[in-house]
This record gives structure tokens, C-alpha cells and sequence, in this order.
């Protein structure tokens, strides 16, 4: 199951970033050597020629805690790998409250519903599904002159 959401989100993460031409993917990796067991997705990109290193934490659940301990993890990731990078957190779904906490804490986000709001000094992406709940039903065709000749028959 992990490795199944590891692969989804760097598909995403991929998808995302191959929107924008100006952006070019040199290599996503996954580092297996974080604590506990963890893994992080590493994507090295270019940006107008600026190399870019983007650690990623996936996260299974949305959790308000596990979410408060991810950020807190990708805050001092700058530090412990002594280079200048944008932490990412991707999830399958992010929720209002796990949004507004990537947003205050300066953390780019992705989640697998299509959502995202990443900022990469050059360029800012924000993506933003609709709820699928909240989509109104198709409406009906509108007879054309065509058809509403025949309505009446039917």
C-alpha cells in the first residue's frame, strides 16, 4: 500500500510540475534512509537554469497530529541537508485545516485530488479541484429547432 501511494504521488508530483514548460525534471527519487523507516521523495528540477531540490513528504491519512508532525519534519529538512530546498508535503486528500497549516508553516502542498499550491522563487503554482459532492448535475440538452420539430411527437 505504501509504495502504491509513494508511486501515485510522484506521479502527481510529476504531472503537476510537467504543466509548466519553464520547469524541466532532472530525476524524483525516493530517499529511504530517513528515521523510522521514513521516506522522502527527492525531485531535483530546473527552473529558467536554478536547480531546485523539492523534499517531499507523503503522508497516507490527513490527520490534524501526523500532519503537525510532517510540517514540523519538513521545516528542519533545509537545515539538516544544508541546502536551500522547497518542502512539500502530498497527501491523498488535504483538508481546509491541513491546507491553511502548509500555507502559515510555508509549505508547498499536493494532494491526489488535483490540489496543490507550491512556491518555487520563480514560478507559483496553485491548483484547485472541485469537490466532487459539490458539482451540479448535468443539465439537460436545450431542444435545438431540429430536434423540437420532433418533441412533440415523442
Amino acid at each position: 500500500m505504501q509504495k502504491n501511494l509513494e508511486c501515485e504521488a510522484i506521479e502527481a508530483l510529476r504531472e503537476t510540475l510537467g504543466q509548466l514548460s519553464v520547469i524541466k525534471v532532472n530525476d524524483i527519487s525516493v530517499d529511504r534512509h530517513g528515521h523510522r523507516g521514513d521516506r522522502t521523495i527527492l525531485a531535483q528540477i530546473e527552473i529558467y537554469r536554478h536547480t531546485h531540490l523539492l523534499v517531499c513528504k507523503v503522508m497516507s491519512t490527513c490527520d490534524a497530529q501526523q500532519m503537525k508532525r510532517a510540517a514540523l519534519e519538513l521545516q528542519l529538512a533545509p537545515k539538516e541537508r544544508g541546502l536551500v530546498v522547497t518542502p512539500i508535503l502530498i497527501a491523498p486528500s488535504m483538508s481546509e485545516e491541513a491546507q491553511t497549516l502548509c500555507r502559515e508553516k510555508n509549505i508547498g502542498f499536493l494532494d491526489l485530488e488535483g490540489n496543490a499550491r507550491l512556491y518555487l522563487d520563480e514560478v507559483f503554482i496553485v491548483k484547485r479541484s472541485f469537490d466532487r459532492k459539490r458539482i451540479p448535475p448535468r443539465a439537460e440538452p436545450v431542444p435545438t429547432s431540429e430536434t423540437a420539430r420532433f418533441a412533440h411527437v415523442a
